[in-house]
C-alpha cells in the first residue's frame, strides 16, 4: 500500500517505516506534527523534542514532508475517542486529510508499541479517512525490539530522560547502543520500559537503512526541565546538518534483521510478544513434555503389563505433519459424518427467540432466526428482532457484548456484514463469530447473543456499583495479531468477565491464512486467542479460559481431535465444546471462540454422567468458589463413549443405527436431559431472584437429531419445573466431536 509515515523523529517511527518496507509497503511521504514556538510541547499524543530536525528527514529520504502545528490538547483522555473540537486529535485529522488530498495514500505508518491512547486516536482519524494504520511494533516485546533495532542499523540518540535512574546529565546524547545494558538494569531495578514506551526516555534518530544521507550534529544544548532529586527532566537542543552515505546505490535491501510476517509464525511460542508477565510455554516445551508423557506411559506399561497403553494413537497425534493428509487430522476408516448428511434432508428451523436477565445486569439473547431467501432480507429481519428483544428490556445495540451468527452461506457474508456493519456502527462494538452452517433455503441465520445493561449501585447486593465495558478493537495492521477491519472488536471486559471474538490462523502481518494443514491452523488461532486474552488484563491468560468452542470445518472434521489436544495442554480445565459446521471464514480449518474470567484460578472442575433411557450423557462443569459464575458442556450419544473423538462409523448400517436411535429420543428423555444439566448448573446457587437467567445452546447433528420443535419443548418444560429463565439457541452442525454424540448443549450463569 502506498503510506505516509508518522515520524516524530524517534527510533520507533523510524523503524516502524523498515518494518513497513519488508512488508512490502512503499512509503511515498512524511507527516509531523510541531509545536508552535516550543521546544518541546507535553503532548499525550505526540513526541515534539527534537522537532527542528525533522525537515532534514525528508532531504535524508528523498521524500516529501508534510507537516503542521498542534493547536490543540487532551480534551477527550477516555477510553474511546470521538471527534472533538480543540483537541490534538484534530490536528492529525488535519494533517492527514490535507496529505489525501495532495497525494494518493492508502495507509499510515505508527510506530506506536504499547500505548493504547494513541493506538485508538490514529484508528479513528485513519478510520475517519478510510486509511489502514500499519503498526507492526505494536506489543512487541521490548527487550527484543530494541535489540533488532540496534542490530538493523538504527542509529538513535537519547534526546529527553524523565524517569528514575535515567540522569539528563549522564545519559543525553547517549546512543541506544551504549545505553542499552544501563536500560536492561534500571527494567529490573524499576520497572522501566526498555523502549520508553511509559515516556521514561525519548530518541532522535541519526541514521537508519532507509536514509541515504545522515544526520550530523553540529552542536547541542542541554536543558534542564526540573531539576528533581529522583527523577530530573531535561532534554536536548540539537543543530545538525546531513552527509551523503557512501555505497548507496538503487538495489536496497533492508538488512535480514528485518524480520517480516511469517518469521512472526515460524516459531509459534510466545517470546516476542511476552513482556506482560509472559507464563506460556513455547511449542518447543509442550512438545517436550508430552514426548516425556509418552516414555513414561511406555515405562508403565512395561511395569504393569495390566495397563493399556495405544501407542499408535499417541504416536499419531503427537508427530503428525501439517498436511491435511497426514495424521494431525487422524484419518478414520469407515461410513463418514460427510456420507451420512449427504443422505438426509435439511431440518426445518423455527424461531424461538428471548430474552432474560438477572439483576447483576447480564441479558441473554438467543433463538432469533433471520427468515428469507434474500440474505439481506434475512439480516434485516433478525437485526430488527434483536433490536425490539433489546426494546423489551429498555437497551440498545451499543448494551450488547458479544454475538453469534449461524449463516447459511458464507459467500453471502459480505451482504449479511453489510446489514450488521450499519446497525453496529458505534465505536468499540461487540465481539463477534460468524460461522456456516446446515440452514434451509428459506433461512439466512441464527443468531444470539450476550450484552449487560449498567446496574446502578443502590440495586447491587455487593455494591460493586455498574461494572466498567474495557474494549479491545485494534484495526491497525501489526505482528502481533489479526487486526479487526470489521465491526466487531478482539475482546470486551466486564467485571472479571472476558468475552472474545472468533479466532482463526490469519498471519497477522499479511491478514491472510497461514499455510500448513489444521494442526498450525490450530495453534496460530490459540496463540491470537492468548494474546488477545492478555491485552485486555495484566492478570489474564490463556489459562483464564473457562469454556470455549471449536469450530471445524466440514473437509477438516478429523482435526476435532487434535484442536480439543492442544487446547487441554494450554489451559487450566477449560470445558470445550466441538463444532463440525459447513464453512468458516476465509476457508479456514477451524475456528476459536472463548470466554474466559480473571480469577478462573478460583475455579472447580467436575466430570460427571448418567444414562437417560438408553442414551449416555457426559458432562463437564466449572464454577467459581463463590458459585456467582457457572458453565457446562453437555453430550448426549448412542455410544458408550462420548467424550471419544471418533468422528466416523464403522459400516454405514452403525450409522442408520445411530440416527434411527437419535431421531426417536422422545420429549420425556430429553427433558430429562436438559434437568440433569441445568440442576448441575444451578448446583447451589445462592441467587435470590425467583427465577435466575441462563443461556443455554445446543448443537444438534443435523441429520440425526430429535426435530428442532421437540427440542424446545423439552426447553420450556424444563424451564418451568426447574423455574429458571432458560435463554435457549438450537444450531445445527454436520457433526459433533463424537461420532455418536447427536447432542452438545452448554450452559451459562453469571450472577456477579
Amino acid at each position: 500500500m502506498r503510506t505516509v509515515a508518522l515520524i516524530s523523529g524517534g527510533k520507533d517511527s523510524c523503524y516502524n517505516m523498515m518494518q513497513c518496507v519488508g512488508a512490502g509497503h512503499s512509503i511515498v511521504a512524511l507527516a509531523n506534527l510541531q509545536p508552535i514556538l516550543k521546544d518541546e510541547l507535553d503532548s499525550y499524543m505526540y513526541q515534539t523534542v527534537g522537532h527542528q530536525g525533522i525537515e532534514l528527514y525528508a532531504e535524508a529520504m528523498g521524500l516529501p514532508l508534510y507537516r503542521e502545528v498542534i493547536t490543540g490538547a487532551a480534551v477527550d483522555q477516555g477510553r474511546s475517542y470521538e471527534p472533538t473540537e480543540n483537541d490534538e486529535v484534530e490536528d492529525l485529522y488535519r494533517l492527514l486529510s490535507r496529505i489525501k488530498d495532495d497525494i494518493d495514500i492508502e495507509a499510515v505508518a505508527v510506530g506506536a508499541i504499547l500505548s493504547d491512547y494513541q493506538r485508538i486516536r490514529v484508528e479513528n482519524v485513519c478510520r475517519r479517512l478510510g486509511l489502514v494504520s500499519l503498526a507492526y511494533l505494536w506489543r512487541r516485546n521490548q527487550k527484543e525490539l530494541l535489540q533488532e533495532m540496534i542490530a538493523s542499523g538504527v542509529e538513535a540518540i537519547i534526546i529527553k530522560v524523565a524517569a528514575l535512574g535515567l540522569d539528563p546529565r549522564i545519559h543525553l546524547g547517549m546512543s541506544i547502543r551504549d545505553i542499552q545494558p544501563h536500560l536492561l538494569v534500571m527494567q529490573e531495578k524499576y520497572g522501566l520500559n526498555v523502549c520508553g514506551e511509559g515516556g521514561e526516555y525519548e530518541t532522535f534518530t541519526l541514521d537508519c537503512p532507509l536514509f541515504r544521507k545522515r544526520l550530523v550534529i553540529d552542536d547541542k544544548e542541554l536543558v534542564l526541565h526540573t531539576d528533581d532529586p529522583v527523577a530530573p527532566v531535561g532534554y536536548l537542543n540539537l543543530k545538525l546538518h546531513l552527509e551523503p552515505k557512501e555505497n548507496i546505490g538503487d538495489n536496497f535491501q533492508l538488512p535480514p534483521t528485518v524480520k517480516n510476517a511469517l518469521d512472526f509464525v515460524s516459531d509459534l511460542s510466545d517470546t516476542v510478544f511476552s513482556d506482560i508477565s509472559d507464563i506460556e510455554l513455547s511449542e518447543t516445551e509442550i512438545e517436550s513434555i508430552e514426548k516425556l508423557e509418552k516414555e513414561e506411559k511406555k515405562k508403565q506399561t512395561e511395569l504393569n503389563p495390566l495397563l493399556t497403553y495405544n501407542e499408535k494413537s499417541e504416536s499419531t497425534s503427537l508427530d503428525a505433519t501439517d498436511s491435511q493428509n497426514d495424521s494431525a487430522e487422524s484419518i478414520e476408516d469407515g461410513y463418514s459424518y460427510e456420507e451420512a448428511n449427504s443422505q438426509y434432508e435439511k431440518q426445518p428451523v423455527l424461531d424461538h427467540r428471548s430474552i432474560y436477565g438477572n439483576r447483576h445486569g447480564w441479558y441473554f439473547i438467543g433463538g432469533i432466526v433471520g427468515e428469507g431467501v434474500d440474505m439481506l432480507l434475512a439480516t434485516e429481519d433478525a437485526m430488527k428482532k434483536l433490536i425490539s428483544l433489546l426494546d423489551s428490556e429498555s437497551m440498545q445495540l451499543t448494551d450488547v457484548t458479544s454475538v453469534n451468527i449461524y449463516m447459511r452461506d458464507m459467500d453471502e457474508y459480505g451482504v449479511l456484514n453489510d446489514v450488521y456493519a450499519r446497525h453496529f456502527a458505534a465505536p468499540n462494538p461487540p465481539t463477534r463469530v460468524c460461522v456456516q452452517c446446515p440452514l434451509p433455503a428459506d433461512v439466512g441465520l441464527i443468531l444470539d447473543a450476550v450484552a449487560h445493561k449498567p446496574v446502578p449501585v443502590r440495586e447491587e447486593s455487593d455494591s460493586s456499583g455498574s461494572k466498567e465495558r474495557i474494549t479491545m478493537h485494534v484495526q491497525g495492521i501489526s505482528h502481533w495479531a489479526p487486526a479487526n477491519i470489521g465491526p466487531y472488536s478482539q475482546a470486551v471486559k466486564l467485571g472479571e468477565v472476558i468475552s472474545t471474538c472468533g479466532q482463526i490462523a490469519l498471519v497477522p502481518g499479511t491478514m491472510k491464512l497461514v499455510e500448513g494443514g489444521a494442526r498450525r491452523q490450530c495453534a496460530l488461532a490459540l496463540r491470537h486467542l492468548t494474546r488477545v486474552i492478555r491485552a485486555v488484563h495484566p492478570r489474564a491468560h490463556i489459562r483464564s479460559v473457562v469454556q470455549s468452542v471449536c469450530y471445524v470445518s466440514g473437509g477438516w472434521g478429523r482435526a476435532v481431535g487434535e484442536a480439543r489436544r492442544q487446547l487441554e495442554r494450554r489451559t487450566a480445565g477449560a470445558i470445550v465444546q466441538c463444532a463440525v459446521v459447513s464453512a468458516l471464514p476465509r476457508a479456514a480449518a477451524l475456528e476459536w471462540h472463548a470466554w474466559a474470567h480473571t480469577d478462573n484460578n478460583r475455579f472447580d472442575y467436575e466430570e460427571t454422567g448418567c444414562s437417560v433411557g438408553e442414551y449416555k450423557v457426559a458432562i463437564t462443569r466449572r464454577w467459581n468458589y463463590e458459585n456467582t459464575v457457572a458453565a457446562f458442556v453437555c453430550y448426549v450419544a448412542t455410544g458408550s463413549s462420548p467424550s471419544t473423538c471418533q468422528l466416523s462409523f464403522a459400516s454405514e448400517d452403525a450409522c442408520r443405527s445411530h440416527r434411527a436411535r437419535a431421531a426417536l429420543m422422545s420429549q420425556d428423555e430429553l427433558e430429562d436431559v436438559l434437568e440433569y444439566a441445568l440442576k448441575k448448573l444451578l448446583n447451589d446457587c445462592q441467587e435470590k431472584e425467583p427465577c435466575p437467567a441462563v443461556k443455554l445452546r445446543i448443537f444438534y447433528q443435523v441429520w440425526s437429531a430429535p426435530p428442532l420443535e421437540r427440542l424446545i419443548a423439552a426447553s420450556a418444560a424444563v424451564r418451568q419445573r426447574c423455574s429458571v429463565n432458560a435463554c435457549l439457541t438450537c444450531v445445527p452442525v454436520l457433526a459433533l466431536h463424537n461420532a455418536f454424540t447427536f447432542l452438545s448443549v452448554s450452559g451459562l450463569r453469571l450472577c456477579e
